[in-house]
């Protein structure tokens, strides 16, 4: 505890140095933009692109913030269709260290990421609308071995038609074909934008949004990445549930969900059959009930979010629960405007290899990479994880951030699993305790322009004891990654 109170310090320390630094540089800037020019809308673009809209380009000439390719947004084709065009382009360099916890003999790899994206959004009057994307993602210089998340060399990322199924008190929409799924805070359902090849399903979703609730119903595949023919969804994998959102409560929110896997494809990692924590391959359905509690009473925000699951895998009942909390305060009389926070991420383990019963928590489709560490060594699943941070805006249009992560296993007879849900290693004894490590990320973004970032960021994990004792053929080099990432869309 004290080396957690000293790194917490740390944190404390470098933040307010930074923040004070940025208050005497921005002391001395002027700025030019008037609070109406601000004001007015203009070019956002969303994690989800499909959900853009540049409607307000309809308005008169002075009505909103002009763009270079506002030409290509909005376009009336005739008197009842529109078209927006858009797109994007990233470049990644990664430099790891170590990341397989010494079970590979070569232990650093530097290679590069690239991904090219563009959509195409036809929209007839508000009733009917096509979305296609497609998706260019290849890495190059990979040394240690392919991902899956890598590479996808021109393949259809997005291909949907939403029909809005017309009422009187709450219109429903339908949307069908394959397309990108986000709840929440993204802990269970996520694109996963940070993988070069993001997450997708083909299947069916009916939505509904209205002034007190908005809510969502799915039954979908997930569409692995076929690295040398074209994606296809896995027949044999199932996911549906619910998502409800609340939205009467200023500055407060509710989420209640439900979710369900019907699993019957007995899925192959690395060339081995998938398996139970309890050592069993089989058919599994899992149904997960959850809710999320979340507030920004400035100058305080919060997160609360629960879940339980039931179910069985290859015959083995399934008991298995999550929770996340996180709260921070934002100091809004300084300039830089500095956000200190703190959280705890707990997901249930299984104790006992040979009881029958799966304690293990299924974290589904999630990013884990934004709770659980950039490295992504530690997914949410038997672990505990306690975390504390500091953002601030350390100058105009660039924002830093430092986080601390401190993880320890839930149940020391299960494994330890990564960001992808794959088991990385295990102790059947339990002899090796329960400490993982201590993982530090730091990263700095540069927002260039309305299209553009700059994103750089150095993580790097201090082993734990448990890792240290199961031991692998390099084991004096904790893992770290650096990164420089550049990012436009349009």
């Amino acid at each position: 505890m004290m080396q957690v109170r000293r790194i917490g310090m740390m944190i404390v320390c470098v933040g307010l140095f930074v923040c004070t630094a940025s208050t005497f540089a921005q002391e001395k800037e002027t700025t030019t933009v008037t609070t109406t020019t601000k004001s007015l809308p203009g070019p956002k673009y969303l994690n989800l692109r499909y959900n853009e809209d540049f409607s307000y380009l309809d308005g008169a000439e002075g009505s909103y913030q002009s763009d270079y390719f506002d030409s290509i947004k909005n376009i009336h084709l005739d008197d009842d269709w529109t078209l927006s065009v858009g797109g994007e382009f990233r470049f990644r360099l990664e430099a790891e260290t170590n990341k397989a916890y010494g079970i590979r003999r070569q232990s650093q790899d530097t290679f590069t990421l690239f991904r090219y994206m563009l959509h195409a959004d036809f929209k007839y009057r508000e009733g009917f609308r096509v979305f296609v994307q497609g998706v260019g993602a290849m890495d190059e210089h990979r040394g240690v071995g392919q991902r899956g998340i890598d590479e996808n060399k021109w393949d259809l990322q997005q291909l949907f038609f939403d029909y809005e199924l017309q009422g009187d008190d709450l219109p429903l929409t339908i949307r069908v074909g394959r397309q990108e799924l986000q709840y929440g805070n993204q802990r269970l359902v996520s694109p996963l934008d940070w993988a070069n090849v993001r997450r997708r399903f083909d299947g069916v979703k009916l939505f509904a949004q209205g002034e007190t609730w908005d809510m969502d119903m799915w039954w979908v595949k997930p569409v692995p990445v076929q690295r040398k023919q074209r994606d296809r969804a896995a027949e044999d994998f199932d996911f549906w549930g619910f998502y409800a959102k609340y939205k009467a409560m200023e500055k407060h929110g509710l989420d209640l969900y439900f979710f369900a896997i019907d699993d019957t494809s007995n899925q192959f990692s690395f060339g081995e059959l998938v398996t139970n924590p309890n050592g069993k391959s089989g058919d599994r359905d899992i149904y997960t009930l959850g809710a999320r509690f979340w507030g920004k009473p400035a100058p305080w925000d919060y997160e609360f979010e629960l879940a339980g699951q039931w179910g069985h895998w290859a015959g083995d009942t399934v008991q298995a629960w999550m929770f996340a909390i996180d709260m921070g305060y934002t100091f809004t009389d300084v300039a830089c405007k500095p956000r200190i926070g703190a959280g705890f991420d707990w997901a249930s383990g299984d104790e006992d290899p040979f009881d029958g019963k799966v304690g293990t928590f299924n974290q589904h489709f999630p990013l884990g990479h934004k709770y659980l560490g950039f490295l992504d060594l530690v997914g949410r699943q038997n672990i505990n994880a306690f975390n504390m941070n500091i953002a601030a805006n350390v100058a105009k249009d660039v924002k830093a951030r430092i986080a601390y992560h401190y993880f320890w296993l839930n149940a020391e007879k299960d494994a330890l699993y990564n960001a992808g849900g794959g088991a990385s290693r295990r102790d059947f004894t339990g002899n090796s305790g329960t400490g993982v490590g201590q993982e530090l990320d730091m990263t700095v973004k540069w927002k260039l322009d309305p299209h553009s970032h700059l994103l750089v960021g150095y993580s790097h994990l201090w082993e734990g004891n448990f890792v240290i004792t199961t031991g692998g053929i390099n084991t004096t080099d904790d893992p770290d990654m650096f990164y420089v990432q550049y990012g436009f869309k349009f």
